[in-house]
Formats: structure tokens, sequence, C-alpha cells
């Protein structure tokens, strides 16, 4: 019997064009299912699909996640992931773009992290409580990538002085908005490059141990030139270090309230001995610290404007504090006590509060 193949090829266009392309769709889970099994949902789910999990506490959980995909609790249930000592983080996800991950708590296990994006674009961690209640660990590790969003998630380090909240390297265009930082080691520390960050409206409460940053970034790679990096609105107390940058910084901090500092409110360095300041530093209001600002890298350009300064030595310059000819370091309307007189030297400094024991230029 012959095969009438244009007879089937028709009949395959006119199924296609009834059935359509295949689609996004919804899964559930529940905690009677095993982490293989969601896992399974994961990997047989279309790009673009949701997976909802439905409420009670997930036990060894370690899940890998490797196309768009939405993971979230089912509306209004409260979903518990507790991770699986043996394997790695909760969520692995990796070489992707478009991954949501929200509305969960994430408990980690051993020294495990909990979530883990590494070279993923242009996806969202949002609305989740991070319980780090083990040492040496991270909630949100190893970021990188473009255009991710980091909001309005809780983490909380119980602490622990080596855990961190968000940590990554080769940052560009992220967002991290919203969240509060309890408890730890450092509340969030980006390293070797990043550009276009945006961190705003951040709430960081005590992060005396370890290295103990508020807001640590450091970049020793490529200098931003047109983009910028901007650190605004953010609230910072008891840390050793308010906002730490190490490198090259190109930006803006600004707005934000640092106070009961150990060691400096805004310190900006060198970093494996490159390092440069190109910034607008404006509107802060920095408190109860023995410096507010310290300079120990190359200033190129420099306003500090209408900040408040109140440690007991407002700014103070270290080895590594140069500025090129010609330069534009401009300081007015500020709240000032004590400034070194390498700073002063290389300043304008105008229509400034001058606090007890201040210099002032000759």
């Amino acid at each position: 019997m012959k095969v009438n193949k244009i007879g089937i090829l028709v009949l395959l266009m006119a199924m296609a064009m009834v059935i359509g392309p295949v689609s996004a769709a919804t899964y559930e889970v529940d905690p009677s299912m095993s982490n293989s099994e969601i896992q399974n949902v994961i990997n047989n789910a279309e790009s673009g699909s949701t997976i909802y999990f439905d409420e009670g506490t997930y036990t060894d959980i370690s899940l890998n996640i490797n196309k768009p995909l939405t993971l979230a609790n089912y509306p209004g249930d409260a979903v518990t992931l507790n991770g699986d000592i043996s394997t790695s983080a909760v969520f692995n996800v990796y070489n992707t773009a478009g991954v949501a991950i929200r509305g969960f708590t994430i408990n980690g296990s051993s020294v495990r992290d909990y979530i883990n994006l590494n070279n993923v674009n242009n996806s969202l961690i949002t609305n989740n409580v991070f319980n780090n209640a083990e040492n040496y660990t991270t909630a949100i590790y190893d970021v990188s990538g473009y255009g991710n969003n980091i909001t309005n998630n809780v983490i909380n380090m119980f602490g622990w002085g080596y855990n961190t909240g968000i940590a990554g390297s080769y940052m560009y265009n992220t967002i991290i908005r919203g969240n509060t930082l309890l408890n730890g080691g450092d509340a969030m520390n980006i390293y070797q490059e990043y550009r276009g960050l945006t961190i705003d409206n951040n709430t960081i409460n005590h992060m005396a141990d370890h290295h103990g940053d508020g807001i640590s970034i450091v970049n020793c790679g490529t200098p931003e030139t047109t983009t910028s990096t901007s650190i605004t609105n953010n609230k910072i107390n008891d840390t050793l270090y308010g906002i730490f940058s190490g490198g090259y910084f190109r930006g803006t901090i600004s707005g934000n309230t640092i106070s009961d500092i150990s060691t400096t409110g805004i310190d900006m360095v060198k970093k494996q001995g490159v390092g440069s300041l190109y910034a607008n530093i404006t509107g802060n209001n920095i408190t109860e610290t023995p410096t507010a600002i310290e300079l120990g890298l190359n200033v190129p350009n420099l306003l500090l404007d209408n900040n408040i300064l109140n440690g007991t030595s407002s700014i103070n310059t270290i080895t590594g504090f140069t500025y090129p000819t010609p330069h534009n370091i401009t300081v007015t309307y500020n709240y000032l006590n004590t400034v070194s007189q390498a700073f002063i030297d290389a300043t304008t400094i105008a229509n400034n509060n001058m606090g007890p024991g201040a210099y002032t230029k000759p």
C-alpha cells in the first residue's frame, strides 16, 4: 500500500494550525513530592512556564534551573524550602535568562548557599525570606550577568560572622532594592568588576563581624565610562564600614543614612593597585563614627555637597590619595569636623558649617 505523503503533510499542517505552537504552562508541586520529582517537573516544563509550590515545608531541596521559568509560592500559601546538606544551593540557576523566584522562606543547610545565579540575565529574586542559620553561607551567591533584579527580600544571618547576604562579580545593570539584611559578616559583597549598579532603599543592620561591610563594591577591571553606579537612600547601622568602594568608582552616593559605624562611614580606596573616583556624594547623613569619609585613591572629580559628616574626622586621606592636574574637588554646604590637610590643599571649600575642631582653608 502506498503512503500518500502529500496527504499526510496536509493533515499535519492542519493539525498544527488548530493546536498551535507549544506554549508556556502552569504547574503545581506539593510537599509530598521528592526533590527529584520536583526537578522532573522543572526539566519537562516549557520555557516561560510558572511552577507553583503549594503550602507546606519541603525538605532536602536542591533544584537546577537553566531555562526561563517562574518559581513561586501558590498565591497566599506559606512555603518553606529546606536545603539538602549533601548537595548544593536550594536553587542553582545558571546560563539562562528570564528566571523569577519569589515568595519563599528559604533555609539553607551546612555551608551550602541558598540561591546561586551564575551567568544569568534579566532575572528576578523578590519577596523571599532567607534564614542563614549556618556559618559560612551566602543567601544570594555568585550573581553574575546583566539586568538582574534583587528586590524586597529579608536576609537574616543570625549573627554568624562569615555569612554574607548578597555576593557576586561581573554584575552589570543590576538593581538591588528594598532588601533588609541583618546580623552577619557582610550585607553585600560585589567584587572583581561591575557596571551600572543601582543599590537603593535597602536596610542593613549589624554587620560587625568578619569584614563587617554594609555595602562593599570593588571594581578592579574595566572602569565605567558610559555607565555609572548609584548607591542611594540606604539605611546602614552598626557595621565596621558603612559603604566600602575599592578600585574604580564612577557615580552617585546620595541620601544614605549611615550610623553607629566602628571604622569608616564611606571608605574609597585603591584595590589591587588601581582606583579612581568620579563621584557626586550628596545629602548623606553620617554619624557616630571615627571617620565619616576616607579617601585613598586618585580623585579627578568629586563633589561633596549637603552632607552631614559628623565623625571624629569628617574627611581623612590615607596612602594612595592623589589628584591629577587639572582636577575638580568641590566641598559645599556640608557639616564638617576635622578635615585632613592633604584634602584641604586639593579642594575648593565653601559655605560649609564647620564644627568643633574643623580646619579652615587659609
